[in-house]
């Protein structure tokens, strides 16, 4: 069989699969985490550790993927990252203590990053522009139906075979990953970097990328918006277990209206971003970001203060926040690898680092401050989606009127 052509939307399918390693590790299993204090003897925040622990070793990865493919090709690396992915996913199902797991979580990262940072690189590769953008938004479009279903499943594998089953579907599910990319997936990288593994051009490359302003403010836009949605992904299963009183099999119902409001989000990307250009669809998704975060504060300051409340009052709004997600990262991705086409890897895996490096830190903090309300959750919304529509104002628009 022969690879896939680039103007195939099957490829663009494929590449949504590849980003889709980082959700489907991080959503499957959350059902389970309350349930994994009791199994293994623990509290809350080492749970939470086994989440950002994981976005810790996707950080550190983002720095090697992008630059090895830069040098050696998108297809044996993200190869290599597959096998690694599948024997951690086994390892992870195997695991005795809460120690263990947190290790081969890890390791999981370790491999799952290779699909996130190398699908971003070989759509640069391969599309230009609001080409580029529109396909991003298709990616996102496919990576939104992994959070829709992998928590709704997880919960129902957890109640039937029992937490490990989850690790286990997330083996095969690399397994089938891996043998699509070696049979569909062409090479993409043509303009092979010999220097790119060298210390010294790697650190003159990410300096050269931290310089331009315009890479800092889509940068910005998308790592604050990532971290208010991996602040949710963290503190949910705790809020809405502790405070609201769900099940398993609830959770993962919420869980699916939050993905619906992330894929309502690609879905205009896709829809507008060839009219309106990135810049506007990143406002606006800037903009719904910040307003979903502070109306869920507001609805939670008025559950505090007469008692009671719904759980949709938390999802509710985070549902526009997720909205605006599904906007802003595509566009942020676009904008922000656009003017490096000859470093794209660099570009995507210095984005990737700021972004899962923020994702790590507001986990834990968010594990550490949780209780009997959802206001510190939803504080930690509230800030990501403010920060995010600041960094668009104050960075992306003045660069764009000083024309830098």
């Amino acid at each position: 069989m022969r690879p896939l052509s680039r103007d195939s939307s099957a490829l663009v399918f494929l590449l949504g699969c590849a980003t889709a390693l980082g959700p489907l590790s991080t959503d499957m299993y959350l059902p389970s985490l309350p349930v994994l204090i009791t199994l293994f003897g623990t509290d809350a925040a080492a749970v939470q550790l086994t989440l950002s622990v994981f976005l810790a070793g996707f950080a550190v990865m983002q720095l090697v993927y992008g630059p090895v493919s830069d040098r050696y090709g998108r297809r044996p690396v993200l190869l290599a990252g597959v096998v690694i992915y599948t024997l951690a996913s086994i390892g992870c199902a195997f695991a005795t203590s809460i120690e263990w797991l947190i290790l081969w979580r890890f390791g999981q990262a370790l491999g799952a990053c290779a699909g996130v940072v190398l699908g971003r690189a070989i759509a640069r590769d391969l599309y230009e522009g609001p080409a580029a953008a529109h396909a991003l938004s298709t990616m996102a479009m496919v990576l939104g139906l992994t959070p829709a279903v992998a928590p709704i499943l997880g919960g129902y594998l957890h109640s039937w075979f029992g937490w490990q089953a989850n690790f286990y579907a997330m083996a095969t599910a690399g397994a089938l990953f891996g043998l699509c990319v070696l049979v569909f997936l062409p090479e993409s990288n043509q303009r092979r970097n010999p220097l790119a593994t060298r210390i010294g051009p790697m650190l003159h490359n990410f300096a050269l990328l931290a310089r331009h302003a315009g890479f800092r403010g889509y940068v910005a836009c998308v790592a604050f918006s990532y971290g208010g949605m991996f602040a949710f992904i963290s503190g949910s299963s705790f809020t809405l277990r502790t405070v609201f009183g769900i099940d398993e099999t609830t959770f993962g119902y919420c869980f699916l209206l939050i993905v619906v409001g992330y894929i309502a989000g690609g879905f205009i990307g896709v829809r507008l971003t060839r009219r309106l250009g990135v810049d506007r669809m990143l406002f606006l998704g800037a903009g719904l970001c910040a307003l979903g975060g502070t109306s869920m504060v507001l609805l939670q300051l008025w559950i505090w203060g007469t008692g009671g409340g719904h759980w949709f009052s938390l999802i509710g709004p985070m549902m526009l926040f997720t909205m605006g997600v599904g906007l802003t990262m595509p566009q942020g991705q676009a904008g922000a690898l656009q003017p490096f086409p000859q470093m794209a890897g660099a570009a995507a895996s210095l984005m990737g680092f700021i972004q899962m490096t923020l994702g790590a830190i507001g986990g834990i903090v968010v594990g550490h401050a949780l209780n009997d309300t959802a206001l510190p959750l939803s504080i930690a919304i509230a800030a990501m989606g403010l920060a995010t529509v600041l960094s668009y104002l104050l960075i992306v628009r003045r660069q764009q009127s000083t024309g830098g």
